[in-house]
């Protein structure tokens, strides 16, 4: 069923101490996971995100909240009813393949059916096994020796360890930071669709905006400990809540200005009128937000025009599209235009100024 909530955190604290006295680690975050979604925690290093799933695969135990897979509490500071890791229905993936190297990749992926909680009769071991490969793309390479496999593939692995005993719950912390480039982005997509085949509940954890957007059915914005923004891609990066999640998300100018009178304010574009969503005082001060792609650019002419002039400082082609930085008498602007464009280093252009896109933070 969609509505289906598979893991359910409510309230959920943790504290550590450190050398600069207690740190509150997560603080009091509710969270509710629907069968099937795959639900990432987003953050920069030190918001919560790793604890709060280290508490969801029993790795850690919290201070206050409580922790339900499937129905059953399997974590809550209130009572003594912890579940320990192997006991509860998951699979979990992590930023070192941490795969055995003395073993084959069948043997590997093989282990936790054949030893442990979690295992099953001899005569379904290799079905499982070879469906899991088969999964993740590693059919054929059954005998190979782990060891002569690229980091890629040995976090494939890891991957088919973690499902082939068919978990409720797939928890991966930052799978794919130890792997280049390319290969992060084509692993993205290959997780999304496993995750999606292997009809597994997923919460998955990084600091990569571009890995977020791309994986997540829902993105958790977290920050002290903090979620300070739930929802889907589209949400997060069309209607940040904050300063905050608006600079984390993708690229973004900011403008101080002045609010100057209804619906108006005063910054360093001039004074402009803009469509408010709060109530501001005349007087208050505020921060214009826009991202580079809603600016476009047009050659200065002869005639007199309300847009801003400046001067192309630096030019970054990107291939589908370039990167302009432009020099206002006051502030820098990020314009980001298409590939073909003709404009060039140290030429004076007016910046195109859109009515919407605008985002207004206090």
């Amino acid at each position: 069923m969609a509505d289906n909530i598979i893991v359910s955190i409510k309230g959920l604290e943790k504290n550590f101490n450190s050398d600069r006295g207690p740190v509150r680690a997560v603080q009091k975050i509710d969270l509710d996971i629907i069968e099937n979604d795959f639900v990432v925690l987003l953050g920069p290093s030190g918001c919560g995100k790793t604890t709060t799933l280290r508490c969801v695969a029993g790795l850690e135990r919290p201070d206050g909240g409580s922790i339900e897979i499937a129905g059953t509490v399997v974590d809550s500071a209130k009572k003594n009813d912890f579940i320990p890791p192997e006991k509860r229905d998951i699979g979990m993936v992590f930023q070192s393949y941490a795969v055995w190297p003395h073993l084959n990749v069948y043997q590997n992926v093989s282990l936790p059916l054949t030893d442990g909680s979690r295992s099953v009769p001899k005569d379904q071991v290799s079905d499982r096994v070879m469906e899991s490969l088969k999964l993740v793309q590693l059919d054929g390479l059954d005998s190979r020796p782990v060891t002569d496999l690229s980091g890629g593939q040995q976090q494939r692995v890891a991957l088919a360890r973690a499902i082939v005993t068919k978990p409720r719950v797939l928890l991966m912390d930052e799978p794919l930071s130890n792997l280049d480039a390319r290969l992060r982005e084509e692993m993205r997509i290959e997780l999304k669709k496993i995750a999606t085949t292997a009809g597994v509940t997923t919460l998955y954890v990084t600091h990569d905006q571009g890995e977020a957007l791309s994986l997540g059915d829902k993105i958790c914005v977290m920050n002290e400990g903090r979620i300070l923004q739930m929802g889907t891609p589209e949400e997060v990066y069309a209607r940040p809540p904050n300063l905050f999640v608006a600079e984390f998300v993708g690229e973004m100018n900011f403008i101080k200005g002045t609010v100057s009178g209804p619906g108006t304010i005063k910054s360093s574009l001039g004074e402009r009128t803009y469509e408010f969503k709060e109530t501001y005082s005349v007087g208050e001060s505020v921060t214009l937000a826009i991202r580079p792609q809603h600016l476009s650019l047009k050659a200065v002419s002869g005639s007199v025009s309300a847009s801003p002039v400046g001067t192309i400082s630096t030019k970054t082609y990107l291939g589908d599209s370039v990167l302009f930085e432009i020099q206002l008498p006051e502030i820098k602007i990020t314009v980001k235009d298409s590939g073909d464009t003709t404009f060039a280093e140290g030429q004076k252009v007016k910046i195109v100024l859109p009515e919407q896109n605008w985002h207004i933070f206090k």
